[in-house]
């Protein structure tokens, strides 16, 4: 059902755009071309009226095995784009941090680990060396608290923006759309 409603997404833009080029002036009084809009406008409308539908009953039917998802978050890479952002704050381009990351993820690979924080900070600092020398870059390093942005955990904890995934950004639009929505 989540594909569909992202495939009907494509529909709605399209009705966008039509009514926009309908649109293509600010219309002054009545024009016959108007006519054309309501029918693009309920069409889309009920597009995602039907969309909003699915995706309340989708949601509100969802159960999460919280035991067997827990363990295999910290699994994969899911925080090498984390690792990437954190090694830009240390003044690493990003294209170059992101080659560093890339190499990170194949030494993991290469070497069985299912994770960027089985790593030592030794390690991340080679790979950082070679990568800086090769690009012309001056050589810049990390410490423990590379591990700081490291895990699901902490990468749900450095993302607190408006509207963020976790935390307390996810708390405060809880309690805001509880109380728009009157439960």
């Amino acid at each position: 059902m989540l594909e569909l409603i992202r495939g009907r997404c494509g529909n709605v833009y399209g009705d966008l755009f039509a009514l926009m080029t309908i649109l293509k002036g600010l219309p002054i009084g009545y024009n016959r071309d108007l006519q054309e809009d309501k029918r693009i406008v309920f069409r889309a409308y009920d597009t995602v009226s039907s969309c909003l539908t699915m995706a309340a009953a989708i949601v509100n039917s969802a159960s999460y095995d919280k035991e067997r998802i827990e363990p295999t978050l910290d699994r994969g890479f899911l925080d090498a784009t984390s690792l990437a952002e954190y090694l830009v704050t240390k003044g690493i381009p990003f294209r170059t941090a992101h080659h560093i990351v890339g190499t990170l993820v194949a030494r993991c690979e290469k070497e069985g680990k299912h994770a960027l924080a089985q790593l030592k900070v030794d390690e991340f600092n080679e790979v950082i060396s070679e990568s800086l020398k090769a690009h012309g870059s001056p050589c810049v390093g990390v410490t423990d608290e590379v591990y700081t942005c490291l895990g699901a955990r902490n990468v749900v904890k450095r993302y607190q923006s408006a509207g963020a995934a976790g935390g307390k950004p996810f708390e405060e639009q809880l309690v805001a759309w509880k109380k728009r929505l009157g439960i």
